[in-house]
């Protein structure tokens, strides 16, 4: 393998869509997650402000109807409940989603929902499980996890006191609200070990694709044997047919 000293010239278009297609390229799974809490914690107070009091009502009626049934009148469909629940997990997962295009590309094929089976190498998984890459990413997980442990702790105070409260005078909206605000620092704490997490990976896997200058000839050399690059530089090369001149006959 070449020293890392020579590889300084950074890898082509080409060479970054084959390292995606053997899953070497970091992927934003975990930013598109922090994303989708965060829309899901933004989104929760209008859907406790609308859900809450509908389910109750809801409850309500349906106890109403079972100690006294109305000949078998069937319950409406509780859409105030459903309608802002169904917003609140396709406005998460929509935020979810647009942060692992914008991260990772749209260049999603239905072909990538299937497993690739010559990538899975029993071998090569041991080893990557044996080595000291595994046992430095086990440390910087844990440290992570730290963070976050740490956050969730200091936040939970609020939670504490909700739940020694008296259960008769809980407020549906103050619990959401108190809910609320311990999950925000959570979430920061996250966000942040996942933004560290996501640019080292990604500084990492660009300075391990660089290419040196024999194999950026290579690469060259192949993508000028490709028939498409070599017609479409015929006919960005190729030279105007001359206008006739009609007054000469010619």
């Amino acid at each position: 393998m070449a020293d890392a000293a020579e590889r300084s010239i950074p890898a082509t278009p080409r060479r970054r869509a084959a390292a995606r297609e053997q899953g070497a390229a970091p992927n934003a799974a975990l930013p598109a997650f922090v994303a989708l809490a965060a829309a899901a914690v933004i989104l929760l107070p209008g859907w406790s402000n609308t859900a809450v009091p509908a389910a109750g009502a809801f409850m309500r009626e349906s106890f109403t109807a079972a100690r006294a049934p109305r000949g078998g009148d069937p319950l409406p469909v509780p859409w105030r409940v459903l309608g802002p629940t169904a917003a609140l997990v396709l406005g998460a997962a929509g935020a979810g989603l647009c942060v692992r295009i914008l991260l990772d590309g749209s260049a999603w094929r239905l072909s990538r929902a299937a497993p690739r089976w010559r990538r899975v190498d029993p071998l090569a998984g041991l080893g990557r499980i044996l080595s000291a890459a595994t046992l430095r990413a086990a440390l910087w997980n844990a440290a992570c996890l730290a963070v976050i442990a740490v956050a969730a702790a200091c936040a939970t105070g609020p939670i504490v006191g909700l739940l020694r409260a008296d259960p008769a005078t809980l407020d549906a909206g103050r619990a959401v609200a108190v809910l609320r605000g311990t999950l925000v620092p959570v979430l920061a704490a996250a966000a942040a070990v996942t933004a560290a997490r996501w640019g080292l990976a990604r500084l990492a896997f660009e300075r391990r694709l660089r290419m040196t200058p024999e194999e950026f000839k290579e690469e060259m050399k192949s993508l000028e044997a490709d028939p498409r690059v070599r017609l479409a530089r015929r006919s960005w090369t190729a030279p105007s047919r001359p206008v006739a001149d009609t007054r000469s006959g010619r």
